[in-house]
């Protein structure tokens, strides 16, 4: 399970890497972030906005699984660029993979709110609820997350995370048959 569970994060972490690459960690489609960066300058070579630039590191934060220093940039950038859908999804997954599950879902709900489109909040979220124990609301954004895309690699990823997700106990039947 622990192998999974690094497996998962490596695929999570190469398809946010790629999605900020191209412009936002995961958002919605087209070229542009979800909400486009925003809360600095763009004073770099690259045209960057201070916001891409600092979730970058966050993202290598995460890459090297400092939980923390990955919070505190986030807890900075929540306040400078609170408008940004991919802050709060960061946020989420963060909160998530720290172990403060209960955390991570007001995050994704803010990413939500502001970008009801982000693909990377849909499949995060989802994963989350899959967590939690909540299959059915994970198959839901899974849902979603195929209406804006398909077989994008967000639905994906989430399918495979449904797959490889324990099954719920199925409920005893309070009579026998025959007996």
């Amino acid at each position: 399970m622990k192998v999974l569970n690094i497996l998962l994060v490596g695929i999570l972490c190469l398809s946010s890497g790629l999605a900020l690459a191209a412009g936002g960690g995961g958002s919605s489609s087209g070229g542009g972030g979800s909400s486009g960066g925003g809360g600095g300058s763009s004073s770099n070579g690259g045209g960057r906005s201070m916001t891409q630039q600092k979730l970058q590191h966050v993202e290598q934060l995460v890459k090297a699984q400092q939980w923390s220093q990955a919070e505190a940039e986030l807890r900075e950038l929540r306040h400078s660029a609170s408008h940004s859908a991919d802050v709060w999804n960061w946020s989420g997954y963060v909160a998530r993979k720290s172990g403060r599950l209960s955390e991570a879902f007001p995050y994704y709900d803010k990413a939500l709110e502001i970008d009801p489109k982000h693909r990377g909040a849909h499949e995060y979220l989802g994963e989350a609820y899959l967590q939690n124990g909540e299959r059915q609301k994970a198959q839901e954004q899974l849902q979603i997350l195929q209406g804006l895309c398909g077989q994008c690699e967000e639905a994906q990823d989430l399918t495979t995370a449904l797959k490889v997700a324990p099954q719920p106990a199925k409920e005893k039947s309070g009579f026998l048959l025959g007996g």
